[in-house]
């Protein structure tokens, strides 16, 4: 009997905002549902509800919830304090079970130079939901001008409204396998294949084999294999290793974001579970 092939997750690159897996064991579709419900379903927190009591300033009311809606908010610490989506569907402001209340107050007198407001001028009520990125400006207070608003943002998912989604890129991908055969490579070849210095590595040390390629975009690598390197180099891909990159918001760590994905997958299976238990379906 042939044994189980256990699974291998490999960190390539980590760092505060991108994430690079290798990922061989796991089937496409189990990868390709977590590259999804990243996008779609891990929570954060973001603006849902903006009161505005004064807006003298030269932006309406609409384009600045617009921007607050859009601004990115730090939300480890939110994901175990507050209700889910699901829980706050119905409720309104000002529930702290479901609410994190924002306040903008700010005017400029008569005879002061105007100024920016940003995100770091926002007082929260949790100093741990705050702006990822405190120099987001909001709205240009002029002379004379004033700005107040009370806002509330709440945990929501990516399908409901992409501001929280908690990533930019979430990309899986087979993995470009190239086979060689050192004894066939040409000049020109050669020459072509000099933006991948890993293939030419492994050409250089004789004979044939085969080479993967990480975090590689092959469009000119198929091309040299098509077009300048006809039989010494074939690009094939292999859905047996995957590559994951994922870049995020910074509301949520890169690895904190996969974490919640596979909660959010192993959930839906055991709700799945319970149902097909509950139509008595064997």
């Amino acid at each position: 009997m042939e044994k189980k092939r256990k699974g291998r997750v490999e960190i390539r690159e980590l760092s505060e905002r991108r994430l690079f897996l290798v990922v061989e064991g796991f089937p496409v579709a189990y990868m390709n549902a977590i590259r999804r419900l990243v996008l779609s379903d891990v929570p954060t927190m973001a603006v849902d509800f903006v009161y505005f009591y004064n807006n003298s300033t030269d932006v309406y009311d609409e384009m600045i919830a617009h921007r607050l809606g859009l601004t990115v908010f730090r939300s480890e610490a939110a994901l175990e304090k507050y209700a889910s989506p699901e829980e706050c569907a119905e409720a309104e402001p000002p529930n702290p079970k479901c609410f994190v209340e924002m306040v903008l107050d700010f005017s400029v007198e008569e005879g002061r130079p105007g100024t920016y407001v940003k995100a770091a001028d926002i007082i929260t009520s949790d100093p741990e939901v705050r702006p990822v990125y405190p120099e987001t400006p909001i709205t240009y207070v002029a002379e004379g001008q004033a700005i107040h608003f009370v806002a509330y943002a709440r945990l929501g998912r990516g399908k409901e409204h992409a501001k929280w989604s908690p990533a930019t890129i979430s990309a899986l991908t087979y993995t470009p396998t190239v086979s060689y055969d050192s004894s066939r490579l040409s000049k020109e070849c050669r020459e072509c294949l000099s933006a991948y210095p890993e293939v030419l590595e492994a050409i250089d040390k004789g004979g044939s084999g085969e080479v993967m390629l990480y975090g590689r975009n092959t469009s000119g690598l198929r091309y040299c294999a098509e077009a300048v390197c006809a039989g010494a180099i074939e690009v094939k891909y292999s859905s047996k290793v995957l590559q994951y990159a994922l870049e995020v918001t910074g509301a949520l760590s890169p690895l904190r974001t996969v974490l919640e994905a596979t909660r959010v997958l192993d959930n839906k299976v055991k709700r799945l579970r319970e149902q097909l238990e509950a139509l008595e379906v064997k």
